[in-house]
């Protein structure tokens, strides 16, 4: 399972304590309904795959049924459970592009992370948190070797041999002792590789087509922010008319820009409570962000080379020199930092933050 999940909370919409400069700026909360997806509409025939119905026996028709997927628009998002209700969140992007063995597997390795969270959401939740805040123990969470176990068995069913199989378990840097450990739990067979499948008796539909909405409509009067106009110069107001949004049901609070085709995408319910401050500062970011996509050192493979890309540097740090007008504290700054967090080891972390001339919270 990987995903993101901010460790932590936005402010909500409440006046700050302390007194700040004022944002001419507002925010329309009225956005547009979003729904979850039927599981079934976009993942069909698993209730006949065996590896799926050793996890809900009798019951994997009615789960699978009743199962939702939250999309999300974003090349860092591949598969995981939604923890405030046990469903499923999907990288559109993964599921455009990724072979389908490898969404296969995915798929039974989320449907035993359900299969968790069902028996023990409390348990499942805190599990899951631990590795969220320190991607090193990933490999090593009790929640997540019983699943790749699960899916290593599948995966040798259908003739993938070890190192085909230590390829698609392989996600980002991990300390060598845990990563050593973790294949130690996954008891590969020592046997010839089983005969391999190539037509998988499932359907998967990859297309997904969101509904996209004016920027200016919902984020009003950002076109008179000198911040803004100073990035974007007489070519402002023509900038912001043409930025589309994507409204996502999401339990996260997040704004950020997709990398494909420049809209932004934003949880309506983020939009509907979260603070004005927090709010425009999210959104500002993704200007910038929008605008370093240019830069070619933004195209780095590693997600730690791609946050020391020039324009990626440049965005997060007028952010953080707008927070620092708005008289934001340090660590209310840190929590518009919470994806790089994620997903760059410590050491990186950290320095990306010295780069902004922050600490670590």
């Amino acid at each position: 399972m990987q995903t993101y999940n901010p460790a932590r909370p936005r402010p909500v919409a409440v006046e700050p304590k302390t007194r700040r400069k004022s944002l001419h700026i507002r925010i329309n909360r009225k956005v547009p309904g979003t729904a979850l997806k039927p599981f079934t509409d976009y993942f069909r025939g698993f209730e006949k795959v065996e590896a799926v119905r050793k996890v809900f026996g009798d019951e994997t028709e009615e789960v699978l049924n009743g199962l939702r997927i939250g999309f999300m628009p974003n090349r860092q998002m591949y598969m995981g459970i939604r923890d405030n209700d046990g469903n499923l969140a999907v990288g559109t992007y993964h599921l455009k592009n990724s072979p389908t063995r490898t969404l296969y597997l995915d798929i039974v390795h989320e449907l035993f992370h359900i299969g968790q969270w069902r028996k023990d959401k409390e348990h499942f939740t805190r599990e899951h948190m631990k590795f969220m805040q320190d991607r090193s123990l990933y490999y090593a969470s009790p929640i997540e070797i019983p699943a790749y176990e699960h899916t290593v068995r599948e995966a040798e069913r259908i003739g993938m041999s070890r190192e085909e199989i230590v390829e698609y378990l392989k996600m980002g840097d991990s300390p060598a002792r845990i990563w050593s450990n973790f294949l130690k739990e996954m008891k590969f067979s020592k046997g010839p590789a089983a005969k391999r499948v190539t037509r998988f008796p499932v359907r998967i539909r990859r297309d997904t087509t969101p509904t996209l909405y004016a920027f200016s409509d919902y984020f009003v009067g950002f076109g008179k922010v000198a911040a803004v106009r100073e990035l974007f110069g007489e070519s402002t107001e023509g900038v912001l008319s043409g930025i589309k949004v994507e409204f996502i049901d999401s339990p996260w609070p997040t704004i950020y820009p997709n990398e494909d085709d420049g809209r932004l995408v934003a949880s309506s319910d983020y939009l509907q409570k979260g603070s004005l401050d927090s709010i425009y500062l999210d959104a500002f970011l993704c200007l910038n962000l929008l605008r370093s996509f240019s830069d070619p050192g933004a195209a780095a493979a590693s997600p730690d080379k791609l946050w020391e890309s020039p324009g990626v540097l440049r965005a997060y740090s007028a952010m953080v020199g707008e927070a620092r007008r708005l008289r934001a504290p340090d660590g209310e700054i840190l929590t518009h930092l919470t994806l790089p967090g994620f997903l760059m080891s410590k050491a990186g972390y950290r320095k990306f933050l010295k780069s902004l001339g922050l600490r670590p919270g």
